[in-house]
């Protein structure tokens, strides 16, 4: 398994500007940002006392100014192409977001002043798109006031810049530590570098560009970059640009930072303004690994799962990324995906039905909490803002005819962050052990993301009573890979902070020992669990082996079909009561895309079903939970005892029929082995080979004797039944003879 190559980026060939519908509908997209600013007015507030200024959203600080910022980019861009109410709309609001800064004579609705912080040029950099347009419509005052805000942040960032306390520009590795800032130094740094280009009398502007390009060498920033660039602080992304942001594999904020440069490049570019080549530094890299992890249709591939509420935020940000990643970087998939992109963001405000983007979905939070609803609708019109900007000036790639799929094929691993992902095109397999809730898998087709979701998926799942989100923490894990495939084994403890009223604390009450191996048929993943309590009694309210996510919402019209041996079963979102449905089968097809297979240590397969949206911390999709082994209601489990310990098997691309057949030829998967601390089975895959999986759960190197062919990971071929050395927290695949008995 090869990772990306590393080279420097340079912008690629290009066919020239040609035909920006080729990208994206400039005409459609700017009637759906048209249907947007009509339901946005519920939202708008006219400042008391200041007729000639208004905030879209809360007016509050932090996120509040920059959901206002984002909505002047939005609303300049439809003013600008003909909306009858959206130019006095983006000037009232730029006016009230320049009055309010700490340089100016006004302030927030929440009676502060926003600026001079580490985030604070993010909202700025969102809107300046649009601040563009809006010049030949402001006055002098308007125009000496922006100049006022923007050159006051300079300042700040080039001579008081600190971030969580610690002054100056920092890096590093690992969130945890304090110093993981690739978003922020893009940002500040692309905002140094535009004010400098915008002012260049100020006296400062110089001293503007260098520390510009300090902020930018430190973004995407690797450790090689450490011994070869002067400036580099620390790295942010690993060797091979797993990020830990968030303290988890997020992907979002790899989104993030391609986003922030596109930015900054096509604004320069429509302004005429030089550039910095520090923008592209890794760009090309990063996008590389990056776009391993978009699904066909458009979705963010999420491997490392998502605290936030889903399909929003950095989901949106995708597309200003795939612009850039088109015309700089001369991807060319990147239109394709852009238009894919958009229909999943039309389909979502026409089932709003208001003009809004996310009125039905997040009915709640629209209810409850306008800061952060208002914040969300904000985005979405602000990239499609930046699209209907950027179109015209866009440098569409070569062409190519190599497919999507074939361009994104094959694997990639990073150790040190405990994430190995592969990907063909009938399945996209993963796992991330630093996921945001800690041990989560994939395997799927790789062209639908809607099948997808994130929380925990096909990491197994336990919930004591009092223990807090997500209450599991990585102990150890370990990654092999080989062609078309990897077999990773670890260990996850749960129930690591556990508090019940009143007063009784606890912690690390079970052991969690998982084996997750993607075999190279291009179909199959198998997974092996053992989860056991340690020297304490524990109160356990519910568990899962397997804990496979179905998305049950909008975008596949809240309607699931499973196939299992007694006929079809359809699942309607959302269900009428919280109730676990047992399938009594082993096996079950999903929607004809994903076969669910058990192998030992349960009865049937069972679906979790909820009457109320799940995914994550904010709830935001209707989700079927497929479990193989499930327990519900409150069970207690004296020290040392096993909960659950089970075998299983998922397969992308295949329909009901083959599942049918596939779950057939795995009657009897469990394999016998010389020690109780190994767990092993015997699966074969849609390529009708025997593959043999092997996991030491157990504390020390262990033996046995297996029929097995050849190791994949070694290449190492031997003859009949042989003895096997496994050490304690590792796993391994085999080719084995087949077994005709089991046709």
């Amino acid at each position: 398994m090869k990772n990306p190559d590393k080279t420097t980026p340079t912008p690629q060939a290009c066919c020239g500007i040609g035909d920006h519908q080729a990208m994206i509908n400039t005409k459609m997209v700017l009637h759906w940002l048209d249907k947007w600013a009509e339901s946005s007015e519920k939202y708008w507030y006219a400042m008391p006392g200041r007729r000639e200024m208004g905030c879209y959203g809360t007016g509050y600080n932090s996120w509040g100014v920059q959901t206002n910022q984002k909505y002047i980019g939005a609303m300049a861009t439809l003013g600008i192409n003909g909306h009858p109410h959206a130019m006095a709309r983006a000037l009232a609001a730029l006016r009230f977001s320049l009055a309010s800064h700490v340089s100016g004579d006004f302030q927030c609705t929440d009676g502060t002043r926003w600026g001079h912080t580490w985030i604070g040029a993010l909202g700025i950099e969102r809107m300046m798109h649009g601040v563009y347009l809006l010049r030949p419509y402001m006055t002098g005052q308007d125009k000496a006031a922006l100049r006022r805000v923007l050159t006051s942040e300079a300042h700040w960032l080039a001579h008081s810049y600190a971030r969580n306390g610690v002054r100056g520009v920092r890096a590093g590795l690992w969130a945890r530590d304090g110093n993981n800032a690739p978003e922020s130094n893009l940002w500040n740094g692309a905002f140094l570098w535009r004010v400098a280009q915008m002012y260049p009398d100020e006296p400062e502007a110089a001293a503007w560009r260098d520390g510009a390009r300090t902020f930018l060498v430190n973004a995407v920033s690797i450790p090689a970059d450490t011994a070869s660039q002067p400036r580099c602080a620390g790295a942010n992304f690993f060797p091979h640009y797993a990020l830990d942001h968030h303290s988890y594999l997020n992907i979002g904020y790899m989104v993030i930072c391609v986003s922030n440069a596109a930015s900054l490049h096509f604004d320069l570019r429509i302004q005429g303004l030089p550039r910095p080549e520090e923008l592209d530094q890794h760009q090309c890299d990063l996008w590389r690994v990056l776009r391993r992890m978009i699904f066909g249709n458009g979705r963010l591939a999420r491997i490392g799962g998502d605290s936030r509420i889903r399909y929003t935020y950095c989901q949106d940000y995708l597309l200003p990324a795939l612009f850039y990643a088109a015309d700089h970087l001369g991807d060319a998939h990147a239109p394709a995906l852009t238009r894919a992109l958009l229909q999943l963001m039309a389909a979502e405000q026409a089932y709003s039905s208001d003009g809004s983007f996310y009125g039905k979905r997040l009915a709640g939070m629209a209810r409850e909490n306008h800061y952060y609803y208002t914040r969300l609708e904000s985005d979405r019109a602000d990239v499609l803002a930046m699209a209907v900007n950027y179109a015209p000036v866009a440098r569409m790639p070569a062409a190519t005819a190599k497919d999507f799929e074939s361009s994104v094929a094959g694997g990639w691993h990073e150790p040190e962050h405990g994430v190995v992902l592969h990907r063909c095109a009938t399945r996209l397999a993963s796992f991330s052990w630093r996921a945001s809730a800690c041990a989560q898998g994939m395997c799927q087709p790789p062209d639908d993301g809607h099948l997808a979701e994130w929380a925990q998926n096909m990491g197994g799942a336990v919930y004591f009573t009092g223990a807090g989100h997500p209450g599991r923490r990585l102990d150890h894990e370990h990654t092999t890979c080989f062609d078309g495939g990897f077999v990773t084994c670890g260990t996850i403890v749960e129930g690591t902070e556990v508090m019940i009223d009143e007063g009784w604390r606890g912690k690390d009450l079970a052991t969690h020992r998982i084996a997750f191996a993607a075999l190279p048929d291009g179909h199959t993943v198998v997974g092996l669990e053992h989860v056991q309590t340690g020297p304490l009694r524990a109160y356990c309210h519910a568990a899962q082996g397997m804990h496979l996510n179905l998305p049950n919402d909008l975008y596949n019209r809240f309607k699931r079909t499973l196939t299992t041996r007694h006929g079809h079963i359809t699942l309607k979102a959302p269900a009428t009561a919280e109730k676990a449905l047992c399938l009594d089968s082993r096996w079950a097809n999903i929607d004809g895309k994903v076969g669910v297979l058990g192998l030992y240590g349960a009865e049937t397969l069972a679906v979790a079903r909820a009457a109320k949206r799940r995914a994550g911390q904010y709830p935001s999709l209707y989700v079927e939970e497929i479990a193989w082994f499930m327990q519900r209601g409150l069970k207690v489990f004296d020290s040392d005892s096993v909960i659950f310990d089970v075998g299983w098997a998922v397969a992308s691309s295949i329909d009901a029929r083959t599942t049918r057949r596939w779950a057939r030829a795995n009657r009897a998967a469990a394999v016998e082995t010389d020690s109780p601390d190994l767990r092993c089975v015997r699966v074969r895959g849609l390529d009708e080979r025997d593959y043999v999986v092997l996991a030491n759960f157990g504390a020390k190197e262990s033996r046995t004797a297996l029929p097995v062919e050849r190791d994949l990971a070694t290449g190492k071929t031997v003859a009949g039944r042989t003895n096997i050395t496994i050490g304690s927290g590792k796993a391994k695949v085999f080719q084995a003879r087949r077994n005709p008995a089991r046709d």
